[in-house]
């Protein structure tokens, strides 16, 4: 059987709004498809598949649709309303990708484009940013969705943004919630989950978004061993593994 292709799509930030030194000391510094690749490798699925990692905000092409089996796709500095070109052009991609009903992730940034791509709706989150390693809360669906296997209500995920997700697309299952996030998890159907925290990253990485930002928010992130499990239900789950 062949193998199949998962890309990555990064949308980090907007070129030239943060210091490239700052993440030097981090694994792939500020090319976060290669922390992506060390993960995959961790969770012991890169052997397995092809992986394509693709810098969109820095204009690397994306994918042709039929190209790649499976997606996901990133979290972003940049706020959905600050509408960048490559933001446009992946909500463009994300409108061509969802009439495969091949599988894709959302992350953090990742999880608001979809859901605005789709009908929903993000707003600045009027409690703050959320910031630190975190638990949910699971909705009776959450219990019993694929995304969440192996995980519970004490399972802390990390957690680093200023929008949020309030008015969830036509057709999407709320997974799990924080008390100012309702729809910190969903399934918008055919193959489409995204999730507002990182279970791919890593607290060095987090405390390091938050280096520039606001430092003394860096101390909020502990060590989450085996978060980055739930990237590996994504991939299993949907038949890309």
């Amino acid at each position: 059987m062949p193998r199949k292709t998962l890309a990555y799509i990064s949308q980090f930030a907007e070129p030239g709004s943060y210091r490239k030194s700052t993440w030097r000391r981090i694994h792939g510094g500020d090319d976060e498809t290669i922390a992506i690749e060390a993960m995959l490798d961790q969770i012991g699925v890169l052997e397995k598949i092809d992986y394509l990692g693709i810098k969109a905000h820095e204009g690397e092409p994306l994918p042709d649709v039929d190209a790649i089996d499976g997606a996901i796709l990133g979290g972003s500095f940049a706020s959905v309303s600050e509408n960048h070109r490559w933001q446009r052009e992946i909500a463009d991609w994300l409108a061509r990708w969802r009439l495969t009903d091949k599988p894709l992730m959302g992350i953090c940034g990742g999880h608001q484009l979809m859901s605005t791509v789709l009908g929903g709706r993000v707003e600045r989150n009027p409690a703050g940013p959320e910031i630190g390693s975190l638990p949910l809360a699971f909705t009776d669906e959450g219990r019993e969705h694929y995304l969440l296997d192996g995980f519970d209500e004490t399972s802390p995920f990390f957690f680093g943004n200023f929008d949020r997700v309030i008015d969830i697309p036509d057709g999407t299952t709320v997974l799990a919630t924080r008390p100012t996030l309702p729809a910190a998890a969903l399934d918008h159907g055919g193959n489409w989950v995204s999730v507002q925290f990182h279970p791919e990253s890593t607290c060095d990485r987090m405390a390091t978004c938050w280096s520039e930002l606001d430092p003394a928010q860096a101390a909020r992130y502990n060590f989450i061993p085996g978060c980055e499990r739930m990237i590996g239900n994504f991939i299993v789950a949907t038949g890309l593994l």
